[in-house]
């Protein structure tokens, strides 16, 4: 019999595959934004195949009695860096800041996967530690980046307000899942963290994927190309 989990993974498929044809249709009508486009499409695109993946049970593995699933954290590795180099680039603050949050939001996804394959009390020490490089990254997303940003239009830097909120709001109730999970205490159990998961998954995915494309007409030509090198990053910017 089909498992609950199979069938949630399944439905988030579906959903972030539903999520990948907005930008891919913007990739072939606006040539202009193609990195983009590009990008966007990468983060459902990656978490359409992470959930077939799920879905199908591939890439499984059981570690200190707990059940792990490889794709999922393969999913998270590529495409939350691909999230915040979205957001990189619509403030154009130079490849630094950019650095500086893919190394916390690695470092956090690492320290998470620690967590979950290991027993004892360095897992909660782990857990703690990326909860710290979570605190690191928001720090980056409120304080440097609207700081150093040169944001082309008002509607970009609109644009990259909501999104950064969005990203934010929903990535502060991962740690929250996690405890709850089989991962943690275990008051939910595999099905349901599997529910959970992807629900906010399909959120801070495709829907910020969705916004994107929505708002892509707020930016300018000068936002077209790839992170550029600021050669001061120090000098603040409009907020």
């Amino acid at each position: 019999m089909i498992s609950s989990a199979a069938i949630w993974a399944a439905l988030g498929a579906v959903g972030m595959a539903l999520g990948t044809v907005p930008p891919l249709w913007g990739l072939a009508n606006d040539p202009e934004r193609r990195t983009h486009y590009l990008v966007l499409a990468g983060v459902t695109g990656v978490a359409a195949v992470a959930y077939t993946l799920m879905a199908f049970d591939i890439g499984t593995i059981t570690a200190s009695g707990r059940v792990v699933s490889i794709p999922r954290y393969v999913d998270w590795l590529i495409t939350t860096p691909l999230i915040l180099l979205f957001l990189a680039m619509l403030g154009r603050t130079g490849r630094g800041s950019l650095v500086r949050l893919v190394v916390a939001d690695i470092a956090l996804l690492l320290l998470g996967g620690v967590a979950v394959v290991i027993s004892g009390p360095i897992r909660w020490a782990a857990f703690a530690a990326g909860v710290a490089c979570f605190g690191l990254l928001a720090y980056e997303l409120y304080v440097t980046i609207p700081r150093k940003a040169t944001f082309s239009t008002e509607r970009t830097r609109i644009l990259f307000v909501t999104l950064r909120n969005l990203t934010i709001a929903l990535w502060t109730l991962y740690p929250v899942a996690w405890l709850l999970a089989p991962s943690g205490i275990g008051l939910l159990s595999r099905d349901m963290a599997m529910l959970v998961v992807a629900y906010l998954d399909l959120i801070s995915k495709a829907a910020f994927v969705a916004l994107a494309v929505d708002g892509m007409d707020a930016l300018a030509d000068g936002d077209t190309g790839a992170v550029a090198v600021d050669p001061d990053e120090s000098t603040p910017a409009a907020d």
